[in-house]
């Protein structure tokens, strides 16, 4: 008979691979949970696991008990699904990274023209420091099951190299950011020349998620009340951060947001910070 790690569940690709309760009980671990409640609640589901489950069922049954057990992490649990609430175009995506990277310290512009030896580019953001600038590129995805492939770690590496051979005075680097994972090719050709790249689970133990609970900079979209109407008129406010929703902020959303509703945001975004 099979013991239960060793049984197949389906992941986001559609692939097959063996379950693994140690997973489960770590991502509860990472979303805040006590180490009693995330092993009560991965022995709940090495008891409901079944062959060819898919991996959101898991994800489901987890985010179920831990609102049962009156966890706040429960809403930490979602951040992969709230980063996908950013979307579905990958404007508002592109702002939440530039929010990231400005309090994490970094100089960040969005949307820069430049000018390459052959021709000019449209840079998804760029980050600059005092020695070397970062052309960056963000690959948002709101699917299920994508990766980013090597393609896209050439095309930005071509336009590295178009622009570097125009900007001989200062030292140029690319990165490319995205809220899912890279495939095994990109990740050896990025190492290969030397592209910084940012997803999720990558670089190991420091990728976009561990960035984001580490620092409390969770998008707005975590909170269960925020409505998803407001999220253009957040994004133009620069409110794509929990921690951005100041008192400042408020008063400057008020007049087209009831402040009532604003306050019960910052109840929960309270919750998540504590």
């Amino acid at each position: 008979m099979e013991t239960i790690d060793k049984i197949n569940i389906i992941n986001s690709l559609g692939e097959t691979e063996p379950f693994s309760s140690e997973k489960v009980y770590q991502s509860m671990l990472r979303a805040g949970a006590s180490e009693i409640i995330a092993q009560k609640i991965t022995d709940i589901i090495r008891k409901k696991v079944r062959p060819n489950i898919s991996t959101f069922e898991i994800y489901k049954i987890a985010k179920k008990y831990l609102e049962k057990e009156k966890e706040v992490s429960s809403l930490r649990f979602d951040l992969k699904y709230a980063i996908k609430r950013l979307g579905p175009e990958g404007f508002v995506f592109e702002k939440f990274i530039k929010e990231i990277l400005q309090k994490l310290g970094y100089e960040v512009t969005n949307n820069r023209i430049i000018q390459g030896k052959c021709i000019s580019y449209e840079i998804d953001f760029l980050v600059k420091t005092k020695t070397t600038k970062h052309l960056g590129e963000c690959k948002y995805r709101n699917g299920t099951g994508e990766r980013i492939d090597v393609n896209v770690l050439l095309k930005s590496f071509a336009v590295l190299d178009d622009i570097k051979s125009n900007n001989l005075n200062c030292e140029i680097k690319t990165m490319v950011v995205t809220n899912e994972k890279f495939t095994e090719k990109a990740i050896r050709y990025a190492k290969c020349k030397n592209i910084k790249i940012l997803g999720w689970n990558y670089p190991e133990k420091e990728g976009l998620e561990t960035i984001i609970s580490n620092n409390n900079l969770y998008p707005i979209t975590i909170l269960p009340s925020f409505n998803k109407n407001y999220l253009q008129l957040f994004a133009e406010e620069n409110v794509l951060l929990i921690n951005n929703l100041t008192e400042e902020k408020i008063k400057t959303l008020e007049s087209k947001v009831n402040r009532n509703y604003l306050n019960k945001l910052k109840e929960e975004i309270s919750l998540i910070i504590n």
